[in-house]
């Protein structure tokens, strides 16, 4: 574990949906040396062809295995037990916990010496609209993916929640819609706590910007800096919450591994 007795909480997009040729066993080994998370969500991602890396337990939705699409979201840990979560409580009955798209969100309890320490949601946001066109964005799918987690936020699971991922959206377009279910941006949360990133696409904070550069637009020779990956936690969280950091401004060399940088969130 990080610390004495804290959970070190990653999320961070491996680019194995666009870049196949990236070598997932090098992804995972830059991630155990720079990050050294005990809980990780990691999306468009793969698992090593030897399997899981020695020391690691991870789960995932099988639907995202095929020929075309051999990526998805991959919930891992060290030193902790995780469980899939497929139903929750409904009344008399329970409710199945399904997800529009398979493979890209994956929900899992997070054990701790035998006990429920979190729920936590991995969540990738594909970019497409509801017909399934390409929109260049994650506004449909992020829209969707708070639909099909409803049955969850109405459970006890929900007072001890974490969703991360990619979202394919900034700041703006994606903190309000959560915190509209009672889940607070880590990232925006500890904002002041940073100084401003430089050239943050289409940020109007100015001196209070704080956001983290996540994602190397890399369209031209001066890639864009934006923010699309984030850590989100339930308000009954926020107080456990110690450092936030991540970003190009953590890892400076992560741009030679993938386009997408961790985001990470330390709790007491």
């Amino acid at each position: 574990m990080s610390g004495d007795a804290g959970i070190r909480v990653a999320t961070w997009n491996l680019k194995q949906a666009v870049a196949p040729q990236a070598n997932p066993g090098e992804c995972w080994s830059w991630l155990a040396e720079h990050v050294d998370p005990d809980l990780v969500v990691l999306t468009e991602a793969k698992i090593p062809a030897g399997g899981v890396p020695t020391g690691w337990t991870a789960i995932w939705d099988p639907a995202w295995q095929g020929p075309r699409r051999a990526w998805g979201t991959v919930v891992a840990a060290r030193g902790l037990e995780l469980a899939p979560v497929q139903e929750v409580p409904g009344g008399e009955h329970t409710r199945p916990l399904a997800f529009t798209w398979p493979g890209v969100t994956f929900a899992a309890d997070v054990l701790r010496d035998g006990n429920r320490w979190a729920t936590v949601v991995g969540h990738y946001s594909v970019t497409k609209d509801f017909d399934g066109k390409s929109c260049g964005h994650g506004g449909f799918s992020t829209s969707q993916f708070l639909d099909d987690l409803e049955p969850l936020l109405g459970t006890d699971r929900a007072d001890r929640l974490i969703v991360a991922g990619d979202f394919n959206l900034l700041p703006f377009d994606v903190t309000d819609l959560l915190s509209d279910v009672g889940l607070i941006d880590l990232i925006d949360l500890t904002r002041d706590e940073r100084p401003p990133l430089p050239n943050c696409r289409l940020c109007d904070l100015g001196p209070e910007c704080g956001h983290l550069w996540t994602h190397r637009n890399t369209g031209g020779r001066n890639p864009s800096a934006q923010q699309i990956d984030f850590i989100f936690a339930s308000e009954g969280m926020v107080n456990e919450v110690g450092a936030v950091y991540g970003g190009s401004q953590s890892y400076p060399d992560v741009w030679d591994v993938s386009d997408h940088a961790p985001v990470v969130a330390e709790f007491d």
